[in-house]
């Protein structure tokens, strides 16, 4: 996957938060969001784990 992939994959987590922690006028997250998002964010977050995990030198 390239760099466009993971700031995709970014962008779509953080404006996901957002919403899913606070909501909106007309959107209630417990009545929005379904299994397959969670999969998708979970997913989609291990990935990026993953890669920072080949460019971040874990500590001792």
């Amino acid at each position: 996957m390239t760099n466009t992939t993971l700031a995709q994959i970014s962008k779509w987590l953080r404006k996901e938060r957002e919403f899913s922690f606070y909501g909106d006028v007309d959107f209630i997250p417990t009545e929005e969001y379904t299994v397959q998002d969670a999969a998708r964010a979970i997913r989609d977050a291990n990935f990026v784990v993953e890669m920072a995990r080949l460019v971040i030198p874990a500590r001792d």
